[in-house]
């Protein structure tokens, strides 16, 4: 994710998000290259992935990105626009996401409404199992007020790797 994605992007989560990131938020994280890494999904392809193909004019989809905190790797969002959800976009987002955590040998963390049993869904076909409930966590966000806490520690085994090109190859297929 560039800074010149950012509007795109921005149009994704207003659709998405009652009180989506400014921003100047984005604008913050992008700068952290050190400790931050955000993807795209352009139409047909997921920005970095030569996997995957592009069709038509180049149009934002969706994003994610991760903050990489000592040894945890903490997913801060994936998000498909509405009209492009069911066609594994988000997925594909994650595979990157825990491609780049998987890297960095880390363990991979995140929060997820706790109404939204697809995304949970997709997370636990990452490895990702529930480990808590965050009271209250997304109040004042204007969302389902709590958060399941998700997490995966074995990132850097071999096993978790089979995991991951297994799925790679399912999304190939797709």
């Amino acid at each position: 994710m560039k800074p010149a994605h950012l509007g795109e992007v921005m149009a994704i989560d207003a659709q998405c998000y009652p009180i989506p990131w400014s921003r100047e938020v984005y604008e913050s994280e992008l700068a952290r290259t050190d400790d931050r890494f955000y993807v795209i999904a352009l139409r047909d392809r997921v920005v970095g992935d030569p996997k995957t193909r592009s069709s038509g004019p180049d149009r934002v989809v969706g994003h994610g990105g991760v903050a990489f905190e000592k040894k945890n790797a903490h997913i801060t969002t994936v998000t498909v626009a509405p009209d492009c959800r069911g066609q594994s976009i988000g997925a594909r987002l994650f595979l990157a996401l825990a491609l780049a955590a998987r890297r960095r040998n880390t363990s991979l963390a995140l929060e997820v409404a706790a109404d939204n049993p697809s995304a949970q869904s997709l997370y636990r076909r990452f490895g990702l199992a529930p480990v808590g409930i965050r009271r209250g966590y997304y109040a004042d966000m204007g969302l389902s007020p709590d958060a399941v806490v998700m997490r995966a520690d074995n990132i850097h085994q071999p096993d978790y790797a089979a995991r991951l090109v297994k799925i790679a190859v399912e999304l190939d297929r797709s």
